[in-house]
């Protein structure tokens, strides 16, 4: 698996994979998906094939993540009445519940929330939505915003960067071990998000 991987990355130049870097945090930005932990820890683990790419990763990701921020933050104010009778009809109630989630914490704790917010998985991304509803400056959002993401692509560039080959090499020795792992994983979260759905559709019932 480990060869695989790395034979995949050498098939793919650094601008090549700098520029999927940047597209994957761009979209996480701005329509709140892929996941920003699993896309810039593989960024990382391709920037580990050659050392002198470590800063440019953190770098390019963290602009592309910027650019979707500001253009989501940007439409939310536009458009706060049409996102707002989206989110009360759409069917991806676990983005509904997030949004919420991130409401709550913006009302309750103000624009730092924008900052600290963007540490916490899932919420980093749907808050900049009712940050774009309020008051909040754009230049304000953008030092929070900017200094929230910069954090978080140091952390996970550096996990992939330092972690996922050792990472590769358990797998690898471990296969069984790790499928089953994953195979749980998977599972736990969508029993998680099922059930706890669940409990907020009912209690709103109530």
């Amino acid at each position: 698996m480990t060869e695989f991987v790395f034979m995949v990355f050498e098939s793919i130049s650094w601008p090549m994979a700098l520029t999927i870097g940047f597209m994957l945090l761009f979209l996480n930005g701005l329509i709140l998906t892929p996941s920003s932990e699993l896309s810039l820890a593989t960024v990382g683990l391709y920037a580990s094939t050659q050392a002198w790419l470590y800063m440019p990763a953190i770098f390019v990701t963290t602009t592309g993540n910027m650019i979707g921020f500001v253009l989501l933050f940007l439409i939310s104010r536009r458009y706060s009445d049409r996102i707002t009778a989206f989110l009360k009809s759409s069917r991806f109630h676990y983005i509904k519940h997030m949004n919420r989630k991130a409401i709550r914490g913006f009302e309750k704790h103000g624009h730092l929330y924008v900052l600290y917010g963007r540490y916490i998985p899932n919420v980093r991304s749907v808050i900049t939505i009712p940050a774009g509803f309020s008051d909040m400056p754009l230049s304000r959002f953008i030092f929070y915003s900017a200094f929230g993401s910069l954090s978080w692509a140091l952390f996970w560039v550096s996990v992939g960067f330092f972690l996922g080959p050792h990472l590769l090499q358990i797998i690898e020795t471990h296969k069984l071990f790790a499928a089953s792992l994953l195979v749980l994983t998977i599972a736990a979260v969508f029993i998680h998000r099922h059930f706890y759905l669940r409990s907020l559709e009912d209690e709103a019932a109530v």
